[in-house]
């Protein structure tokens, strides 16, 4: 018996050295991923391959390769854009955090049912950092206010009129702070923020929303006198909702706020 143990595992041994030599090197299609190579054999269930495109590499059943079941996962397969790599976007069956918020930044801007919808996110895009899935969740867990609740993702506060999401232009804010920026636009008309036409006196009325409360801040005789005392409420206003969260939030975002002007062209 002790013999026949020894041959048997010869046996296999030679068969696996065997089949490494016939396989590595070997070009395999898969059926959405492209060509792969098989760069190490070391049984059936353990073989190393690289995606000829990307280089990606991986560890796979010999059968899934005959199958073509094989995904590259450098491959852009969010919105033909994101590329997810090796990170978990399931937990107990529910996508993760980050990737529920980085799925919806690539909806909002490559969509183009989404874009039609929402015209503030026309000509949108991400960088490309933030295309890939593992670098956003790195930089998602290293900011201030990402696991906090009622805290929304911005792009438009530290860089005025932005237009791409990026570490450099995008920070979490509680939502109180982020409603500060919504501008409404299908509703104002043709005035200029904050400005309405009073047609009973004839003139221009200012108005505007803090803390949930819409108030007036008088009658004009020109929009533009009527903007202007919108904007300087309005950024005295920014000014004291950034104090009442200077030391919780981003001093990126605390610094933007301070500064902020309201222009007749936002």
């Amino acid at each position: 018996m002790k013999r026949v143990d020894v041959v048997t595992k010869i046996s296999t041994a030679q068969k696996q050295k065997q089949n490494a030599i016939e396989f590595v090197g070997c070009v395999y299609n898969t059926r959405n991923s492209g060509n792969l190579v098989i760069t190490k054999y070391v049984n059936k269930s353990e073989v190393h391959v690289r995606f000829i495109k990307t280089g990606y590499t991986t560890v796979v059943a010999m059968g899934n390769i005959r199958k073509g079941n094989i995904k590259d996962r450098l491959l852009p397969s969010v919105y033909n854009v994101g590329i997810c790599g090796d990170e978990i976007v399931y937990i107990n069956g529910k996508h993760t955090a980050e990737y529920e918020l980085w799925a919806g930044v690539l909806q909002r801007c490559y969509s183009e049912k989404d874009k039609e919808k929402y015209s503030a996110y026309k000509d949108c895009t991400v960088s490309d950092n933030f295309k890939y899935f593992p670098y956003f969740k790195e930089w998602c867990n290293s900011q201030i206010g990402f696991s906090q609740d009622g805290w929304q993702l911005d792009k438009d506060i530290l860089v005025k009129g932005n237009k791409v999401y990026s570490e450099k232009t995008c920070c979490f804010v509680p939502r109180e702070i982020n409603n500060l920026f919504i501008k409404r636009c299908a509703n104002r008309g043709i005035y200029p923020l904050g400005v309405s036409y009073h047609k009973a006196s004839r003139k221009f009325i200012s108005n505007i929303s803090t803390d949930g409360l819409q108030r007036s801040l008088g009658l004009f005789n020109t929009p533009e006198e009527a903007f202007l005392v919108y904007k300087q409420t309005k950024e005295g206003h920014i000014k004291q909702v950034a104090n009442r969260w200077k030391d919780r939030i981003d001093p990126r975002a605390y610094e933007a706020l301070i500064i902020y002007k309201v222009e007749i062209t936002d």
